[in-house]
């Protein structure tokens, strides 16, 4: 399943529920209302609680469905099936007269979990080490990172531009989302804890960053506000034949600026999670697996190619999708006095 956390263009942002993409026609291009698929025909199966159970079961965004358990994502998987053979009747109505079906083109998309932690790997990439460094790294373990809940926004969300920052940069990642709580988790175990995917861009100040890493700090430069769109979809794990496979790619403006296969990471899934899991994982958090090469801070970079606003920076993960968002400027001015603006 493709899962998306959505509502109606010009709806409210409380009334987000669950979407599932439907492959009508092979488009992929209508969105199916989850809840209100499953309601519907658990009521054609006689069961006449079937709203209260819906709403009971499947939340609005993908961690409340694995938070709930196993008998929640059964029920996505039934709601889901229901609505492809439903899909030839696009003008269906659930159990309360709403719309099981949305064209994906009149939707507002938001990020697909709401975790109650993301952690990046970086440097995971040996290209992308050797574009940013020429010192030696031991690899004795995965570099890591938290980014705040705060820095998460939708696939298509503007990304303000902080006035503190004067060289934003963007990294397109494959992450992957946790699907069970779990600690310790040995590397042979450790796909066993995935539910599925998506895609996330660590975007980065770096200019913060290197005066933050002065102080020994790594805080603002990975996490101001909105410095983790994350989407479109969150993609089941059985929909991913090999995760370590994939085509990853990065564009501003149209211009391809990342351009790499997720088989390129140095740590691979397993090992990532069998170093993590030393801290207690919850199901629905994400984890970034690094950025392949091609940054604008990268040695073959450039100031001209940092993010600006009006810039607009596509994240494709192919077999997941494509995220779209808008840089802006900052309205506020910055709280601090920062050396690098001096």
């Amino acid at each position: 399943m493709k899962l998306l956390s959505y509502t109606a263009m010009g709806e409210r942002p409380r009334a987000r529920r669950l979407g599932v993409l439907i492959n009508n026609n092979g488009t992929g291009d209508t969105i199916g209302d989850v809840r209100a698929g499953y309601a519907r025909m658990l009521a054609e199966s006689g069961d006449t609680q079937a709203e209260d159970v819906a709403q009971l079961r499947i939340g609005p965004e993908s961690t409340a469905l694995l938070t709930a358990g196993p008998a929640a994502m059964d029920a996505a998987r039934a709601g889901a099936a229901y609505l492809e053979k439903q899909a030839a009747h696009l003008d269906a109505r659930g159990l309360n007269d709403e719309p099981l079906f949305t064209p994906l083109a009149d939707a507002v998309l938001f990020a697909p979990l709401n975790p109650s932690k993301v952690i990046a790997a970086g440097r995971n990439y040996r290209a992308h080490h050797a574009e940013m460094s020429d010192s030696p790294q031991p690899f004795a373990l995965p570099t890591t990172w938290f980014k705040g809940s705060s820095a998460i926004v939708g696939p298509h969300d503007d990304i303000v531009k902080p006035a503190a920052c004067k060289m934003m940069d963007y990294e397109t990642e494959m992450a992957f989302v946790i699907g069970t709580r779990c600690k310790n988790v040995p590397a042979e175990h450790a796909m066993d804890m995935v539910a599925g995917y998506t895609i996330a861009n660590d975007v980065t100040a770096r200019d913060v960053g290197k005066v933050e890493r002065l102080e020994g700090n790594r805080l603002l430069g990975k996490s101001f506000d909105g410095f983790c769109p994350m989407g479109p979809c969150f993609v089941t794990a059985d929909e991913i034949t090999d995760p370590n496979n994939l085509a990853i790619r990065t564009r501003v403006n149209g211009d391809i600026r990342q351009d790499a296969n997720t088989e390129e990471m140095i740590w691979k899934i397993p090992q990532i999670i069998s170093y993590i899991s030393q801290i207690e994982l919850l199901p629905g958090d994400v984890v970034l697996t690094g950025s392949p090469a091609g940054v604008a801070s990268g040695k073959d970079g450039g100031d001209d190619k940092l993010l600006k606003p009006g810039d607009i920076l596509e994240s494709e993960v192919i077999g997941i999708g494509t995220m779209r968002n808008h840089i802006i400027e900052d309205p506020l001015p910055p709280s601090w006095q920062w050396k690098h603006n001096t």
